[in-house]
């Protein structure tokens, strides 16, 4: 557990200070650090460039990103600490839903591999940051978080998908995803199970969704767990429910799909059995569209705050009821 926390602290240093030299307004930034050094690298889509990404690589800010238009909304999608196997599909499924449904500056972030992290010339791009959008599995939703502190809560949105459990449970709001890092930060909880799941169980945004309870009961991924670590090792017994986040954000996009409609609730229990005293609230904050419509609750925020929002789904794409 200590060379996890090193690794997840370095790595949280490491990325947060990339992203910051991607958003930020200095023209350099450096960091370098003594221990292990990760590269990031940062590959932008457009509806110029769906297929063949333009990347900037750290160490050395070499790139090409000719295709990006400050005037757009700019997304970014990050992977968390430990990327399974298939996992590119979920973030290439994110960005071409995204593309598909707007004109955007889509950003996958990649720091599976690498390097070293040194510096990043930011002047030609001068995002606004209310434009910016940053979703981030797992420990990426952290990263997202803190990056977002950095800026002050300034940035317009950011999305947290099962943001991570351990080593994140009970710690302060300033060391995790949490509802000052931006304008408006919504979290998607799939794994949220104390000690065994990888998700974290507290609330991280303005609006928290926890589907099917947001616990190891996703449909689709019944398994035994205890049997599935011995047979298959940790990563196969827990990637379906904690990844299962991912799946329900990439249907979300499509607004042709079914809405993913869920309802603040006291817990599951009281949501299934309707018991959520929904008429005392007001329609926009006793309920809430989860994923990439969350923002439709952005101006009752203040009120869906502190709250959990309950919805069952399905066991395949499209995955919601409407």
């Amino acid at each position: 557990m200590n060379n996890y926390n090193t690794k997840t602290t370095m790595l949280l240093k490491l990325s947060i200070v990339t992203l910051i030299g991607i958003l930020g307004t200095e023209a350099f930034l450096f960091w370098s650090p003594s221990a292990q050094q990760f590269n990031t690298k940062f590959n932008l889509y457009t509806r110029r460039n769906p297929v063949l990404e333009q990347s900037i690589i750290h160490p050395d800010g070499k790139g090409n990103l000719t295709n990006f238009n400050n005037s757009l909304v700019t997304k970014f999608v990050m992977h968390g600490w430990d990327a399974p196997q298939g996992l590119g599909l979920s973030l290439e499924s994110i960005k071409n839903e995204w593309l598909n449904a707007g004109d955007y500056n889509v950003f996958i972030v990649d720091w599976s591999q690498g390097n070293r992290l040194l510096s990043y010339d930011q002047s030609k791009s001068r995002l606004d940051l209310n434009k910016v959008h940053i979703v981030g599995h797992s420990l990426g939703a952290h990263i997202a978080g803190l990056t977002g502190k950095a800026f002050n809560g300034r940035i317009g949105r950011i999305t947290g998908l099962d943001p991570a459990g351990p080593g994140f449970n009970g710690k302060p709001s300033t060391e995790k995803l949490s509802p000052s890092d931006a304008q408006f930060v919504d979290a998607i909880h799939t794994d949220a199970v104390p000690l065994i799941g990888l998700g974290i169980a507290e609330n991280s945004g303005h609006v928290d969704f926890y589907p099917n309870g947001g616990n190891l009961h996703q449909p689709g991924c019944y398994i035994n767990r205890i049997t599935e670590v011995v047979d298959n090792g940790l990563s196969a017994a827990v990637a379906c429910n904690h990844l299962r986040a991912y799946d329900y954000y990439v249907a979300s996009i499509n607004t042709n799909n079914p809405k993913g409609v869920a309802t603040q609730c006291s817990n599951f229990v009281s949501y299934l059995a309707n018991w959520c005293n929904v008429d005392a609230m007001d329609n926009n904050v006793a309920h809430a569209i989860m994923g990439e419509q969350a923002i439709l609750s952005k101006p009752y925020a203040n009120s869906t705050i502190g709250h959990k929002y309950y919805l069952t789904t399905t066991i395949s794409y499209p995955y919601f009821r409407g």
